[in-house]
């Protein structure tokens, strides 16, 4: 099964005073290191990105998004609209604790059949990133899209999904954790 990552690095960044969330650092190294650095574990890593110009000299390629301002789900269907791959790992570039023992669980979830793989906390949170998404899902993106429903959660309820409990397995969900604000970086570097 043929598997490649994606990070999503397009936002604005205005809870972060403009800051690039991408180059902010984190053990030493830019959150996009950090994050590349786990995903080495796939042959490709395309970066979804809202300019390519903004992001030239990251050593990976840049995906630009077909729909702009319309948030992850615009960098998650112009991914699967352009690569060759039939699924993606997706993360975002403001998830530093991702972890390669993390992706490789999720990517060795896939099973025939399934469109969408994410876990849920034991809250019933489910997170729609640091998740598998399928090529198999395009026409429900293009219909989201058409709704102005941008979503992640209402395409996730959409399509087949295989919801993995994170109690039921060895990841803490603090490896999911977006870093949005200054506060949360503030205690990120802590």
């Amino acid at each position: 099964m043929k598997i490649a990552a994606l990070v999503l690095v397009g936002g604005k960044s205005r809870r972060m005073n403009g800051n690039n969330k991408a180059f902010l650092k984190f053990k030493n190294k830019s959150f996009i290191e950090k994050i590349t650095d786990e995903l080495k574990v796939f042959d490709t890593i395309y970066i979804s990105v809202d300019d390519k110009e903004k992001y030239k000299d990251l050593n990976y390629t840049l995906l630009e998004d077909i729909y702009k301002d319309i948030g992850p789900i615009g960098g998650i269907y112009s991914a699967l609209k352009t690569i060759d791959e039939r699924y993606i790992f997706v993360t975002a570039c403001d998830m530093p604790k991702i972890t390669k023992d993390f992706i490789e669980f999720i990517c060795n979830s896939i099973t025939e059949g399934i469109q969408c793989v994410v876990v849920q906390d034991e809250k019933g949170r489910i997170y729609p990133l640091g998740a598998i998404y399928s090529k198999d899902m395009i026409y429900n993106i293009e219909n989201m899209i058409e709704e102005k429903d941008y979503k992640l959660l209402n395409l996730i309820s959409r399509v087949k999904t295989k919801i993995i409990p994170l109690s039921e397995t060895k990841f803490d969900k603090c490896i999911l954790e977006n870093i949005n604000n200054l506060e949360q970086y503030n205690k990120l570097e802590d």
